[in-house]
This record gives C-alpha cells, structure tokens and sequence, in this order.
C-alpha cells in the first residue's frame, strides 16, 4: 500500500462527526493516507484528537457506543425557561458529560501527530488555534465542540465552537505548507431538506449549525477552489501569482469528501444514525477515491480534486 503524506482537516458537525470517523478510516487503511498534521474544530476537534494519538479503535468505539447522555444533559423545556430566565444561563443545555468524556479518553494520551483545534472567545470575537504541544489543549477541544446559545460559553473569555469563525479550518492548514490536503466535511454542498419546525430548538439547530455554518464551509472551500484554479491555470502559460508580500501562491492537492445522502440533524445521536454515518464515510471515502478520469482543478459531483495555495491566508 502506498505511503502518501496529507494533512487532515475535520470540519465541525456535532453527531455527524460520525461520518468523518468512517471516512478517515478507509483513507488511512485503504488508500495508505499518513497523516502529517491534524486540524479540527468542533466535533472535527474531538475526531482531531483521537487519530493524532492514533487512538483509532478508542475512537471508533467511543461512537459505536455514544449516547446522547455521554454528550449533554437535555432538559424538560421548563427547566430550560428557568434556566435562562432565573439562573441567567446562556446556554439550552449542559455539555459537562463531553467535557468528562473528553478528558477520560484523551486527556492523559501522547500525540503521534500534531494536532490543532480551533476555538472562539464571545468577548473578543477572535479565532484562536491551539496546538497540541499547548498545556490547554485538552480544555482547547472541549471548548471546540461548545455549540453557541445550545450550549453554555466556557471561562471568563466565554469560549465556544471555533466553526463559528472557521468551519473547516483550512486556512490553519495551509499555513504548515502541506503536501497534500485531505477535508472531510460533515455536511452535503446541497442543504438536507427538513420537517417544519416544532420547537425552538429545531429552529436554533437550522439556522446555526445547518445553514449558516454549512454557508460558511462551502464558501470557503469554494473561495480556495477557484483561487488554486487561477493559480494552475497562470502556471501553465509559465505565470507566478504572488499575494501582497511578494510570496509566490503554490497550489497544493486537495480532496474534499463530503455526504451525498441524508444523515441526520446535527444533535441525533441514535446508535442506528450514527451507525448510518460510519458506513456512509466509507462509502463516500471509497467513491472519492476510486479513479475517476478528472483532472487537476477540475470540478465535477460531488467534488473530487481541486487545488489550493497554501500561503494565502499566512
């Protein structure tokens, strides 16, 4: 099996983390992927963390027998009223099991990778990427997975999920030069279609982290696209594009696997969904992989292969 050198990026997607797992499996076992360096937010962060200990079987374990108690505490809508209007919380519901579950099975593990994690201080409204070599960086990924107004900001600087300035941090990755770019997102270019609205929470749920955070990831990987695309296309007639500090911009393979096929809203942690996401990662790892005849830059359904400039953003 070939060795091949790649960065991973792990976009966020709370329960439909499962469908990253699958995915990265079959790309690291099937088609030889070694991972230089891993970059997650959200749930992309915790994922992040378990494949850079190379904790794989823990990894795939803790989500064949995740529940929804291992995540958060859900509350009878009266006690969230009380909640936010007696106690002045400024979350829906309590994540500390994550944070414990987090810690139980990660915290005192080395990494064999390096690893990053982004998160996003409320106070500040600033992104910061911490890095595995951080002694916050075990806090750094449960503060990733704090889904804003779902959940409550951690600390005095109010810290939650790094996707809401940077969904699939892929401009972090970038900055290391790459060899090559794997991103496996969690959610489809094409928006699932849901049932109307029942409750607050179904309304929270669509608007944040299905489609303003689905908006953000696809623009940005769509924005990366077509730079890389203008950067191939002036290399072949023998041109350097340069960015404002005189930097040539060199553009660097990059694989995008994303569904094809419903997998669920972004807190549905059923063992029969998240079963449903492990195996659909493997298909789509499998289908992406497979040759398909495509060129470099070229686009078609679902994404296959596309170029990227790896300072661009530095």
């Amino acid at each position: 099996m070939k060795d091949r050198p790649a960065t991973l990026v792990l976009s966020g997607g709370g329960a439909k983390g499962a469908f990253q797992v699958g995915a990265e499996r079959v790309l690291r076992e099937v088609h030889g992927f070694r991972w230089e360096r891993v970059f997650g937010v959200s749930v992309g962060a915790l994922n992040a963390t378990a494949i850079a200990q190379r904790e794989y079987d823990r990894l795939a374990d803790l989500w064949t027998n995740l529940r929804e108690e291992d995540v958060y505490r859900k509350l009878p809508w009266l006690v969230v009223a009380l909640r936010l209007g007696l106690l002045n919380k400024l979350g829906l519901f309590e994540n500390s099991p994550l944070k414990a579950l987090i810690e139980r099975n990660f915290g005192s593990r080395p990494f064999a990778i390096p690893a990053h994690v982004g998160r996003v201080s409320l106070t500040s409204g600033q992104y910061e990427l911490v890095s595995s070599d951080s002694n916050d960086f075990i806090p750094a990924v449960w503060h990733s997975t704090v889904m804003p107004v779902i959940f409550e900001p951690v600390g005095p600087h109010a810290m939650v999920d790094g996707g809401l300035r940077n969904v699939a941090p892929l401009g972090d990755a970038l900055e290391y030069s790459p060899t090559e770019i794997v991103v496996i997102a969690c959610s489809s270019s094409k928006l699932e279609p849901v049932k109307f609205p029942t409750n607050i929470l179904d309304v929270i749920r669509r608007c944040l982290p299905d489609i303003t955070l689905n908006e953000l990831l696809m623009n940005d990987v769509d924005l990366f696209v077509r730079i890389n695309d203008l950067v191939r296309q002036a290399q072949t007639h023998g041109t350097t594009l340069r960015g404002p500090d005189g930097k040539p911009y060199v553009y660097c393979r990059i694989t995008v696997i994303e569904p094809t096929a419903p997998i669920g809203h972004t807190l549905d942690f059923s063992p029969e969904m998240i079963r449903m996401r492990l195996r659909h990662g493997e298909d789509r790892a499998r289908a992406v992989m497979r040759p398909t005849g495509v060129g470099p830059g070229e686009r078609m359904p679902p994404r296959i292969a596309a170029h990227l400039e790896p300072v661009l953003y530095a």
